[in-house]
């Protein structure tokens, strides 16, 4: 499996933000509308980007740079998945099983493109680019995580001592990148909007996670949680508006940004002709001093299968050398015996 690093990267209203932000691609763009007049954003979107959550030190505060800057500071993506590969899935050692090369990374080329600059981080307020943890969110983020699954104590189930001790991305039931809200990652960073007058889904391409947003409804009082939480939506002018909340237990301790009490406002606007912006804000008072909002463009793509480990031969194998260990550190006591 692989994972991602994330290097560590005056509040506005997200409504204003975006409308600021957004204004030059849409003056001359007209919103399509569905057959019940509605905004239309479906399709097959693409948001990878080089751009990440937080903004690195190394572009010095700045949220837009040009291209020249860019080119000069970030690392390509060829240098970027090659080294990847030298400390991962290609890395020497006799430990290292190996994994997925480099050949099937596809996180993007640049940074996000918007208003003619680069942007630096996907968080756009604060405006240092960097996640507004409370003088306790880190301590309390660290014990969400830690309690997996509600009622079993972390420290008596191993990793491998059965399915259930292994992430959800290993057992095919979440992705292993964000989806709420949408990050680029390593690869399969493509989505699909599909509407109806009262529902729309969320698919994202990576394990083929759907989210259903029930459009113009109230949140529902359920006796259980739903992967990706409970998500309710609205239209507001040229913009579909979507909010989640009651995220599942487990998600909360194995994802990076899903929180308890997380409440996720999304805003995706169409601004020209293959091209989408996508806003988002985050609020858990719990964990954070403030509200934070990101942004990035998404693009028209293709959405392929996603075949989960392979058709999910992996789980087996590893649960398999997991009881061949347990034999193993068995036989000196048997042998005793």
């Amino acid at each position: 499996m692989l994972t991602v690093v994330f290097r560590r990267l005056a509040p506005l209203a997200l409504t204003l933000l975006t409308g600021a932000v957004f204004a030059q691609d849409a003056q001359e763009f007209k919103h399509p509308r569905t057959e019940w007049g509605v905004p239309d954003v479906q399709g097959v979107w693409s948001f990878k980007t080089r751009t990440t959550l937080e903004r690195p030190e190394i572009y010095a505060g700045e949220l837009e740079i040009d291209e020249a800057t860019m080119l000069g500071k970030m690392v390509s993506t060829p240098d970027y998945i090659a080294a990847l590969e030298a400390t991962g899935a290609e890395a020497p050692g006799p430990h290292n099983v190996g994994g997925y090369n480099g050949w099937w990374i596809t996180p993007g080329d640049a940074l996000a493109r918007m208003n003619g600059m680069f942007r630096t981080s996907v968080i756009v307020d604060p405006p240092d680019g960097q996640i507004p943890w409370n003088e306790n969110g880190q301590e309390e983020r660290r014990a969400q995580r830690n309690q997996f699954p509600p009622g079993l104590d972390n420290e008596e189930l191993g990793e491998s001592d059965g399915p259930e001790g292994r992430t959800l991305s290993d057992r095919c039931l979440m992705s292993f990148a964000s989806t709420a809200p949408f990050l680029g990652s390593l690869y399969n960073n493509h989505m699909q909007i599909v509407q109806s007058p009262t529902h729309v889904v969320l698919l994202a391409e990576m394990v083929h996670n759907a989210r259903i947003v029930r459009i113009g409804q109230e949140f529902r009082d359920l006796p259980f949680e739903q992967w990706l939480g409970d998500s309710i939506g609205y239209y507001e002018d040229d913009s579909l508006v979507v909010v989640t909340r009651d995220f599942h237990p487990w998600q909360v301790a194995k994802e990076r940004l899903t929180s308890r009490e997380m409440t996720l406002t999304e805003r995706f606007t169409r601004v020209a002709d293959g091209k989408m912006h996508y806003a988002f804000e985050i609020d858990d008072p719990d964990l954070y001093s403030q509200p934070w909002r990101g942004e990035l463009p998404m693009y028209t793509g293709e959405l392929y299968e996603y075949a989960c480990h392979e058709g999910n031969y992996a789980l087996p194998a590893i649960l398999a050398g997991a009881r061949t260990l347990e034999v193993d550190s068995s036989a000196p006591l048997a042998a005793e015996q």
